[in-house]
Parts: C-alpha cells; structure tokens; sequence
C-alpha cells in the first residue's frame, strides 16, 4: 500500500482461471479508508495502448474525494500493443479493436469487480463498498467498454449482445469514439437507463 497526499493505492495482479487471462488492477483508495464506511467505487477502463497505471490524475482526485477508484488493465488491448515490431503496429491495434476484445474487456471489468467484493477481511484491497454507487468509467476505447457494461447492445450474427452488469449504477465517458463501426447509435444507446 502506498500512501501519498491525502490518497494511497495498491496494485495487485489478478488471474480469472475461468477465461485463462491476466487481470491486472491498482486500487486508489481514499485516505481514510478504514472499512467502517461503505465508499462509492468508479470501475475504471483504459484507453487502446493504457494501463492500469494511467490516469492516475482521476485515481487519485477520485481518492481525495472518498471515492474508490478500480483501474483494470486489459491484455490485449493494453500498452503491450506499443512493443514488438513498428511494421506490426497497425496489425496489433486492429486485433485488439476487434469485437471478441471488446467482450473480454466488459469480462475483465466483471471480474475484478466479483474479486474486489469477495476480498477476505485483512486484505490491502478490502474495502466497504456502497454497491448502489458503483459507476462504469472510461476513456476512449474504455468509454466504449464503459458504454458496453452501463446497457449498450449491439447485434452481431443476427443475436442481440448485452454485457449490461446491473449493479453498474451510473457511467463516466471520456471521449468515447465511434461505437465498434456502428452508425445506428439510438439503437444501441435505447438501453442505456442509468
């Protein structure tokens, strides 16, 4: 746990056996954080080519405000897309553009939420969380996985997919792009109720 002017944070990473994929998190937690109070918590997701250590500006406002803030690193869409070879970049951006990462992404942000709640009493990272103040929030491509958690639903293959976790009570978007090539947003934005 380090602390720093009026937040801390924690890292840790995770492992969802279920999907076989890494889930790394940094947890900013308010000062005071000491369990007798339930806080708000905000499920933060990266940009394409972020990590859980970015954004730390929100983090820690969100901290110094009493607000707990998850950051959850997606592989496969996260700053390992910046090594390897410059020729392949092009290639590795599309892959980690593509829908079935736009789905581990929502599962990403499932899990660590379920892993954050389960977590024993004595751990770093247990908290009190307020569960009627959970909020989805992104930046970019994580806006998107924001919009995908908070209700959003596209069709693929002629089916209706929805990754809507309810207990997400409201959402935060930060420059969210086009919506994975779709162009009929009322459509898919409808079920967005919170």
């Amino acid at each position: 746990l380090a602390r720093l002017d009026g937040f801390a944070y924690v890292e840790a990473n995770w492992f969802d056996h279920a999907r076989d994929r890494d889930v790394p998190v940094r947890l900013y937690l308010p000062e005071k954080a000491d369990g007798r109070r339930a806080l708000p918590l905000v499920l933060f997701s990266h940009g394409l080519g972020g990590s859980r250590r970015g954004y730390s500006y929100l983090g820690s406002h969100f901290a110094r405000n009493g607000v707990a803030s998850l950051h959850v690193q997606h592989v496969g869409s996260d700053r390992a897309l910046w090594g390897g070879s410059p020729f392949e970049l092009a290639s590795r951006l599309q892959a980690a553009a593509q829908d079935g990462e736009a789905v581990e992404r929502t599962a990403d942000l499932r899990y660590a939420l379920d892993h954050l709640l389960r977590l024993d009493a004595g751990h770093p990272m247990k908290i009190e969380i307020d569960r009627r103040r959970i909020v989805a929030a992104g930046h970019s491509y994580g806006a998107n996985t924001a919009l995908l958690v908070s209700g959003a639903q596209v069709e693929r293959g002629g089916r209706i997919v929805s990754l809507r976790d309810p207990r997400v009570a409201a959402a935060i978007l930060l420059s969210a792009p086009p919506f994975y090539g779709e162009s009929a947003l009322a459509n898919i934005l409808r079920p967005v109720t919170l």
